[in-house]
């Protein structure tokens, strides 16, 4: 009796079914890889701006900012981030945006750069997204020398248009090095 019922059950056939099904799950998943960007997400002049988070070392409310004699205009002022006197910039100017007083929601992202740490003022910062690159247009033709260099595209998401800033060029413009612009 025992082995009548071991003989109308298949394992064999089960485990390969099962198998298979596993293999199927798998090839659907790889078909759909979307490209991310993990980015720093913030508002600067009633837009939303991004850049990749690995140049982001950290993000702070708005100390005291001392201010600097005889340095450029984007220089807002100084402040120490944990004995580092570190610059604060609005780069508002640099972008062609207007410059309306900074709120309670003011924030400073301090930026990693190849050479130096520095901090750019922002309106407010939405947070860490992944933004995905399905939408990603190249910066646009139209828009000024200055603005079209620091600009990397643009993101259409759910949520509205999202500008990806070129966080390199950026520090390396002559208007943020001191001494060069």
């Amino acid at each position: 009796m025992a082995d009548e019922s071991r003989g109308s059950y298949n394992i064999g056939g089960i485990l390969k079914e099962m198998r298979d099904e596993y293999w199927q799950g798998l090839e659907a998943v790889e078909e759909t890889p979307e490209e991310q960007l993990e980015c720093v997400t913030f508002d600067l002049g009633g837009e939303t701006y991004a850049f990749e988070t690995i140049h982001a070392a950290e993000v702070l409310r708005i100390p005291r900012l001392v201010k600097v004699p005889k340095v450029q205009e984007l220089v807002v002022g100084v402040f120490n981030l944990r004995g580092e006197i570190v610059a604060a910039m609005d780069i508002r100017p640099l972008l062609g945006l207007p410059q309306a007083p900074f709120g309670p929601s003011g924030r400073i992202i301090v930026v990693k750069g190849e050479k130096f740490h520095t901090g750019l003022l922002v309106e407010a910062v939405k947070g860490v997204t992944a933004l995905s690159l399905d939408t990603f247009e190249v910066a646009v033709k139209s828009l000024s020398g200055a603005q079209r260099d620091y600009l990397r595209g643009q993101l259409q998401l759910p949520a509205g248009l999202v500008i990806l800033l070129d966080i390199k060029r950026l520090l390396a413009a002559p208007e943020i090095l001191v001494g060069q612009g």
